[in-house]
């Protein structure tokens, strides 16, 4: 029996996100609140925490926030919309 090539196993994987909208809104949501919740440590930590290496650990932790925040949101958003695109084209190559 013949295994299944990596491309096809890739494009199989690909067309199951673009379908999983809620999953994919869940990651846009998930990204814009981490990237809130490090905005509010990279400028509370500057008011609200005492001595300058603290105050810049905070900030460096709220910058990572934001990076991871902002990285989670454009998997969502391109798996909303660029594989869906993807999804469309490779499904009609299957019904000829």
């Amino acid at each position: 029996m013949k295994r299944p090539s990596f491309a096809f196993k890739l494009k199989r994987r690909l067309q199951r996100q673009a379908v999983n909208t809620r999953q994919n809104l869940t990651f846009i949501l998930i990204g814009f609140a981490l990237s809130l919740l490090g905005i509010g440590l990279v400028m509370g930590g500057e008011f609200l925490v005492d001595g300058e290496f603290y105050r810049e650990l905070v900030a460096l932790a709220g910058v990572i926030i934001i990076g991871t925040g902002c990285l989670l949101a454009i998997i969502g958003y391109l798996s909303m919309s660029l594989l869906k695109i993807f999804y469309v084209i490779t499904r009609d190559d299957e019904d000829k």
